[in-house]
């Protein structure tokens, strides 16, 4: 049978329709609600490796794949060498667009937004003279890392590399002051934040002055991410404990940065408060490790009281055969345990398998703990809340600023006070003699000694050990360091106690003053009840008086009006003297009257 030319494309459309089914059953997009798409659209939202969702596809980035012709990585590492030349000859406006066609071609690969914002934050911005342009390339670097955020939606480490930006980079540059105060005022770049989910009103955001506070507004970054690794998603390219210390340590950077800034009141004590139960938080959390279990590093006390428990137990079973085993560095507990007698030998095996899972787990912890030196931070975050620290560095502050005053008494005067202070701190706190505000410190003392003009300083200076300690570098050594780092442990649970008995005291003292006052107004209402009553009954009595006295004023006026007994017997019979003597009274002239008109 002869096929005609009409007929061959009748075919030829029919196949390429029954084609073009499948294809768009497998390539169907995602509707972005609930509506995964095709096999396609999912195995590309799976691995991240494009965008998805109907609205989400970039036209200038997909033009930019078809323009490369399939060499997007040849194109990308010439737009990265022509990114460096411009930035060698400082033409800012073509080195950002550079890295915005790199970023157009390579969405997803993390290391194109960390590397260009960093660029912009660290590196272009020094070259600017002004710290108000230095701060427009920062901001240019966050933004940058912000949108790579967005276009990459399961990258914690991209959201850490933000709030590492906005924390460190503007709280820790040589321009820190100008910087924080800059983004305490920039409403716009709030706006930007507030329309990627960070909410910069929230108390959360907010420093002291109640604006927007930069260490805080990048916790709220680094909390973003630690959602977003809870719910499963892995970290890449980053070891977990340093991801998620960052944020805890944000809330200590932040009370330190408005100490720094002459805060040093009820507020610096609260935002260390927050610093200290964030850190303690921190400290339960469950950080994944290079063994295959988890550690908490608030935990380290707990394994060895149960270490302890177990190895008392282990004891009772095996018998005299354990003596020595605790001096070994890692010991087999095993071979003790099939030594034991038979009805506890299968009780001492098990032990011996907690032994040893409890002994990794505390050297696990043990050694993660001193990678970040956490018992340091939490130490340093309980000492500084103490309203005693917050007064020592408020004497310190004043004594400085009185001292670029040249009130040198006033500053001497501050000084004395605080350094006495100071001193039983480190008492109580040795470790806090190796961190940074202790070399401050020691600065402190050395200007001090400028003011008294003596470079030896009395015999019962209170810092005097503090200032040997120091040297005359201002370090101390790592021998000394250990030292006091295992000193510290006693001192805390000693300085918990004192602080614990000084609570009760408050509380104490505090009943006895309500009961105090409790009684004061239970004497007072009874007093004023009293004087009530009294006025009341003087009251009554006064009426009563006034009641007799009308009554008496009432009789002597009836009193007066008629006759008398004796003046009626009168007038009306002769008396008995009178009669008996024969002789008749004389009669009124009223009475003539009337005998007289009788008569007539």
């Amino acid at each position: 049978m002869k096929i005609t030319a009409l007929g061959r494309k009748l075919i030829y459309l029919v196949v390429m329709l029954a084609m073009l089914v499948p294809l768009y059953m497998l390539g169907q997009p995602s509707g972005g609600s609930g509506d995964s798409g095709g096999q396609l659209a999912e195995m590309r939202d799976k691995f991240n490796i494009a965008e998805s969702d109907l609205g989400e596809i970039s036209p200038a980035s997909e033009t930019m794949k078809l323009a490369s012709l399939g060499l997007r990585g040849v194109a990308a590492t010439l737009l990265w060498g022509k990114a460096h030349h411009f930035k060698v000859l400082h033409e800012w406006d073509r080195y950002k667009a550079t890295l915005n066609q790199i970023s157009l071609l390579q969405p997803h690969f993390d290391k194109v937004w960390e590397h260009q914002a960093h660029n912009l934050a660290y590196n272009v911005s020094t070259e600017f003279d002004d710290y108000r342009q230095r701060y427009e390339m920062v901001r240019e670097g966050t933004e940058f890392l912000t949108k790579g955020v967005r276009q990459n939606r399961n990258a914690p480490r991209l959201i850490w590399y933000t709030g590492w930006f906005y924390g460190s980079k503007m709280g820790t540059s040589d321009e820190k002051t100008q910087f924080r105060r800059l983004f305490a005022d920039d409403e716009v770049l709030h706006k930007s934040l507030v329309e990627q989910g960070i909410n910069v009103d929230s108390p959360e955001a907010r420093g002291p002055f109640f604006k927007p506070d930069n260490w805080l507004v990048g916790r709220l970054w680094l909390n973003h991410g630690y959602d977003m690794v809870d719910s499963g998603v892995k970290i890449r390219r980053q070891t977990p404990l340093n991801f998620f210390e960052t944020g805890p340590k944000w809330r200590i950077k932040h009370a330190e940065a408005i100490e720094d800034e002459g805060v040093l009141d009820e507020r610096a004590r609260n935002a260390w408060e927050l610093a200290s139960e964030t850190w303690q938080q921190f400290g339960e959390r469950s950080v994944p490790t290079t063994s295959p279990f988890t550690i908490k590093l608030g935990q380290l006390d707990e394994l060895v009281r149960l270490k302890a428990l177990r190895l008392a137990e282990f004891r009772e079973l095996t018998g005299e055969e354990l003596p020595g085993i605790e001096n070994q560095w890692q010991p087999d507990y095993m071979p003790f345990a099939k030594k034991a007698p038979d009805a506890d030998r299968m009780r001492a095996i098990e032990l011996a398998g907690e032994l040893k899972d409890i002994e990794e787990r505390r050297v696990k912890t043990d050694g993660y703990r001193k990678q970040i030196n956490y018992p340091y931070w939490d130490m340093l975050a309980q000492a500084e809340q103490e309203r005693r620290t917050i007064k020592a560095r408020r004497l310190i502050y004043e004594a400085e600023k009185a001292n670029e005053a040249a009130e040198l008494d006033k500053a001497i005067e501050k000084y004395e006070e605080a350094f006495a202070i100071w001193a039983e701190i480190f008492d109580d706190y040795p470790i806090l003699t190796i961190d940074d505000s202790a070399q401050d410190l020691a600065k402190s003392i050395r200007r001090y000694s400028i003011a008294i003009d003596s470079e030896d300083l009395p015999e019962d200076f209170p810092l005097l050990a503090f200032v040997e300690m120091m040297g005359e570098y201002g370090q101390v050594d790592a021998v000394l360091y250990e030292e006091v780092r295992n000193t510290q442990k006693a001192k805390l649970a000693e300085r918990k106690k004192e602080l614990e008995e000084q609570e009760r005291e408050r509380e104490r003292e505090a009943a006895e003053e309500m009961e105090r006052e409790r009684k004061a107004k239970a004497d007072a209402e009874a007093k004023a009840a009293a004087a009530e009553t009294e006025d009341s009954e003087a009251e009554q009595s006064e009426q009563m008086e006034q009641e007799e006295q009308v009554v008496e004023e009432a009789e002597t006026t009836s009193d007066e009006a008629a006759p008398t007994e004796s003046e009626s017997e009168l007038n009306e019979t002769p008396s008995e003297e009178s009669t008996e003597s024969g002789e008749i009274p004389e009669q009124s002239s009223a009475d003539e009257a009337t005998e007289e008109s009788t008569a007539a």
